[in-house]
């Protein structure tokens, strides 16, 4: 519901912008497909074809690859990825990747684990052979896949925005926000990058 909140008002989409989420069989896809006609999803499935769509248990979902997108370049005003670069062992491919599909003036926008520190926490990575070492304790969060869960390779520290920045975003900026009358209770935080 705050994904939401937040980006219509910082990007204040208007109805025909096309949007990319990093998720397409739950309820927060639904309901800004439901808002936005030109919303596309997608779900990530190593053993299948990118950009084929597959039938999930959720439903049918595109298969994508946010390190090497199939989309063309330009392609959307508006990049929404909430709680999924942590679960990315090269989340710096998929921010060039994010900014290579979006439009001049579209906008970024990136929800992580964060340690509020300046320094990201690596928890795990994955060697050259494909092999995964764990720097900690392993940590699983939910998967709409799988009931295993799915491993936390990051918690982000404000590096995360320099890193934007490398990746081509001319603008980087953490929103944090929190609202009584909302019911958004805690600390709350976005990423947001900006294409020139």
């Amino acid at each position: 519901r705050s994904s939401v909140h937040m980006f219509e008002e910082l990007v204040r989409p208007l109805p025909d912008d096309r949007i990319y989420l990093t998720e397409a069989i739950t309820p927060l896809y639904q309901a800004i497909s439901e808002r936005y006609a030109h919303c596309v999803g997608s779900e990530y499935a190593p053993d299948k074809p990118l950009g084929s769509e597959i039938e999930l248990p959720g439903g049918p979902a595109r298969i994508e690859d946010v390190t090497r997108l199939t989309f063309p370049d330009a392609r959307f005003e508006a990049v929404l990825s909430f709680d999924v670069l942590e679960h990315v062992p090269d989340y710096k491919s998929a921010l060039r990747e994010f900014y290579r599909v979006l439009a001049p003036g579209g906008q970024a926008l990136i929800s992580v684990p964060s340690t509020f520190t300046d320094d990201t926490v690596t928890r795990a990575e994955v060697d050259s052979e494909g092999h995964i070492n764990h720097l900690l304790e392993p940590s699983y969060h939910g998967d709409p896949l799988s009931d295993e869960g799915v491993l936390c390779y990051y918690e982000f520290g404000l590096d995360l925005l320099g890193e934007m920045k490398k990746a081509g975003f001319r603008d980087a900026f953490l929103v944090c926000y929190t609202s009584q009358p909302w019911a958004y209770y805690g600390s709350h935080l976005m990423f947001v990058g900006r294409k020139a």
